[in-house]
């Protein structure tokens, strides 16, 4: 998107636009030197020292693969999965709209590649805003403003106000599922509230997010009230939903509707929504402390809503409980770290990543179809160590010890992203830019200059 006409950029300006930095091109050779490079191991198997240059130019992987293979320029949005090594065959099995005007195969499209990403997109930013604050590099402007465009299409496009849609088909830019959930809100709420912070945002993209922000918090309040038992609401106004819940619910999901209000104060200076935060902070401060998930996105998305809370709070004793809260999601979440050993480069090309062959399992009343193992097994040890790295990167003054950091660093620089097909890639750019941020991992000598 240009700042200056409003136009959006296509894929392959971007891409001539970057060729002009000197960073970018620095990155793209050390990728081309280092792409190949396996983590070294010792007899004993423990990996060996990862370099700052391998780190570096295994995040620009990520980043390539990320813009070349999951993301379409049609709606703005990255997807879920790849389905194909080919290029142009790598997003042929998301939903038609036929299929999505029928709610098929469910209402939230699982299993789909198209039902997280309002998620992504919030992770997305929330990792270029962290890029932005750690390297200045004016160039991410172009590809924070394609992010935000669909971001805009997802909290837009619904004719019920303040909806977040999960995702929206590339064939007809328009077809989505009617049911989203409070983990979409959350990241996207996020991501909205990182980016209006950010220096990257311009002033009529700040009034496009005051506005979206307004809705959402508008949609909150008339809908997550006790005759509706708290749900956000689905889109065609029905509200037996499962994963909408915002009150009264677990400790790990409890804070997630004092974050939106808070972020919404924040973000308009509307005093009506710093009343509402501060109605529901308190309980929800307490409740966020008590017995937790033990599922590493879950305990991001807590995460995510404590970090705003804490940063936004006013009130010293709430801070403090915040701050505690994020603790014990952060010790809890560690278990994870160590999944990231078990990674192995999966070869999808032998597997029908087509979800209509699949079987399928009931999840919540649903029927989702039954991914094959080489999704979960990079779920496992891609996504889930990335998770609970930025879960502690996230706390105020993170520590790491250095056994923890050893293993964010293999996490991030072990993987093969040119084969890739499940969107854990977009969880480690978000920990090596966050590390790099915090001054955990340095960059190499040729980007600074």
């Amino acid at each position: 998107m240009d700042s200056k006409t409003g136009k959006v950029i296509s894929h392959n300006q971007l891409g001539s636009d970057w060729s002009v930095s000197f960073a970018m091109a620095w990155l793209i050779v050390a990728a081309a030197i280092f792409d190949a490079i396996p983590v070294a191991r010792a007899a004993d198997g423990e990996p060996q020292p990862v370099t700052d240059e391998q780190l570096y130019a295994k995040a620009g992987e990520a980043w390539q693969a990320s813009w070349e293979r999951f993301y379409d320029e049609r709606t703005h949005l990255f997807y879920d999965r790849v389905s194909s090594y080919d290029p142009k065959k790598r997003l042929d099995t998301l939903p038609t709209p036929e299929e999505i005007s029928r709610q098929y195969p469910n209402r939230n499209g699982w299993g789909t590649g198209m039902e997280d990403c309002a998620i992504s997109a919030g992770v997305m930013m929330s990792m270029i805003c962290d890029r932005f604050a750690a390297t200045g590099d004016v160039g991410l402007h172009q590809p924070a403003e394609k992010v935000f465009a669909g971001i805009v299409l997802l909290g837009t496009l619904s004719p019920s106000g303040g909806f977040v849609i999960r995702g929206v088909c590339p064939a007809d830019r328009r077809s989505h599922y009617c049911e989203s959930s409070r983990d979409q809100y959350t990241w996207y709420a996020y991501g909205l509230w990182r980016y209006y912070r950010s220096p990257l945002s311009d002033n009529t993209e700040k009034a496009t997010m005051r506005k979206i922000i307004t809705a959402i918090c508008a949609r909150l309040e008339r809908n997550v009230v006790a005759k509706n038992d708290y749900h956000i609401g689905r889109e065609d106004g029905t509200f037996d939903g499962l994963v909408d819940k915002m009150w009264k619910t677990l400790a790990h999901e409890v804070a997630r509707l004092p974050m939106i209000y808070a972020i919404g104060v924040d973000m308009t200076g509307e005093s009506h929504w710093k009343d509402l935060a501060r109605q529901y902070s308190p309980e929800a401060a307490s409740q966020s402390a008590g017995e937790s998930t033990k599922i590493a996105y879950a305990l991001l998305q807590e995460q995510v809503s404590l970090e705003a809370l804490y940063q936004l709070e006013e009130s010293p004793e709430l801070k403090q409980q915040w701050l505690a809260a994020m603790q014990l999601v952060a010790d809890r979440s560690l278990v994870f770290l160590a999944k990231c050993r078990g990674y192995q480069v999966q070869d999808a090309g032998k597997v029908n990543m087509d979800w209509r062959t699949w079987q399928t399992r009931s999840s919540l009343g649903y029927l989702v179809p039954k991914a094959p193992d080489v999704w979960a097994k990079e779920d496992n040890t891609i996504r889930q160590p990335a998770e609970a790295a930025l879960i502690k990167l996230f706390c105020p003054q993170p520590q790491l010890t250095p056994d923890q950091l050893v293993l964010v660093k293999q996490n991030i620089a072990q993987v093969d992203y040119t084969k890739s097909i499940f969107y854990g890639l977009y969880y480690t750019q978000a920990v090596y830019w966050r590390a790099v941020r915090q001054g955990l991992i340095k960059l190499p000598t040729g980007p600074r200059n």
